[in-house]
């Protein structure tokens, strides 16, 4: 019986990685479904093409989804192309290379492209999403706090949020890495699999993963992003984009806000929406944006502080080739940000 229950939960979340897309997946998919406008009608004098980079079941998916850029765009002569990305790292590539002009990638991708010597243009941040990440352990474990972790194996991802969570979390509680066992899995299905069978005693995962070990295992979180990580996600924008089409960076951030705020206020229908698009139950995808608020904020000293401590732990862990600065990549032209964003 357990092991029926095992196959069927790792049989999901392949499914998902399907959806989802994977580190090793390559190449970004660029099918008829994938590239194109939203049917927004074409426009008398067409400027050219703007290409976005987007993940499925993050906000710039859902900026696609709703059609107003596509709509604004057209309006003002640009055609918009959609393209969907495996991950964040896969998509920084294609805009370090030209491929795209604008998108997105979580924190940790962009620390790690920008010690790897790729130039990084940020432009704006996502809402901060802590409740998103979390270390949770099965319902009967014995482990109730951080400290109970010493002696421990946690499987998280290498350099994941959930890596950044866990080395933040122990350091706060006093305990040492020599205490503890980090054991890294590939994705979630291998990761998920490794927890049910008893390989890891507290395991890290994000949104919507972890909303669906939430909805399928009895688990108890042990800590998660709130006061340790904000789990942000980044815009990004070719140099080319920033200093020929700047009119273009601002429109989409504006649109971008705009599509954020109707989905806070339809978020039972963007939880449609995102399951349909990342081929999984609504229910997970519900408890997940339940708990988060769609929004563009500027990066300000804060954030930037934020980010800086995340690229530090990571390189003091011997995780990143190279210390980086931050600041380096945010060199922001504040007439770029539209009055909707704060």
């Amino acid at each position: 019986m357990k092991k029926t229950f095992l196959i069927s939960l790792v049989a999901i979340f392949v499914l998902v990685l399907a959806a989802c897309g994977n580190a090793s997946s390559g190449r970004p998919a660029n099918s008829p479904s994938d590239s194109g406008s939203t049917g927004s009608t074409p426009a008398r004098d067409q400027k050219g093409v703007i290409t976005i980079g987007y993940q499925k079941g993050n906000t710039l998916n859902i900026l696609k989804e709703h059609g107003n850029l596509d709509k604004a765009l057209s309006e003002k002569g640009y055609k918009v192309e959609w393209k969907v990305f495996p991950t964040g790292t896969v998509l920084l590539e294609a805009l370090n290379t030209n491929n795209i002009d604008f998108g997105h990638a979580s924190d940790g991708n962009a620390v790690f492209m920008q010690a790897g010597g790729h130039p990084l243009n940020y432009v704006a941040s996502e809402s901060p999403y802590p409740k998103g990440v979390a270390i949770v352990v099965k319902e009967d474990s014995k482990i109730q706090s951080v400290i109970d972790l010493k002696g421990k194996t946690i499987g998280v991802t290498k350099g994941g949020n959930q890596h950044y969570l866990l080395l933040v979390a122990l350091e706060k509680a006093g305990v040492s890495l020599n205490d503890v066992t980090i054991k890294f899995y590939k994705d979630a299905a291998e990761g998920l699999a490794a927890f049910t069978k008893g390989e890891f005693d507290a395991y890290g995962t994000w949104d919507p993963y972890l909303a669906i070990v939430e909805n399928t295992l009895k688990t108890r979180t042990i800590v998660d992003g709130t006061g340790n990580s904000e789990n942000r996600t980044f815009y990004f924008a070719t140099k080319d984009l920033l200093n020929k089409k700047p009119e273009v960076v601002k429109m989409i951030l504006e649109e971008l806000q705009n599509a954020d705020k109707w989905a806070n206020e339809n978020k039972q229908e963007i939880s449609k929406i995102l399951s349909t698009e990342l081929g999984l139950d609504v229910a997970p995808i519900q408890k997940a944006n339940d708990r988060r608020t769609f929004g563009v904020q500027q990066i300000d000293d804060a954030v930037v502080t934020s980010q800086q401590k995340l690229a530090d732990k990571f390189f003091e862990a011997g995780l990143l080739s190279a210390k980086i600065n931050i600041k380096d990549a945010v060199q922001i032209d504040k007439s770029l940000i539209p009055n909707n964003v704060k």
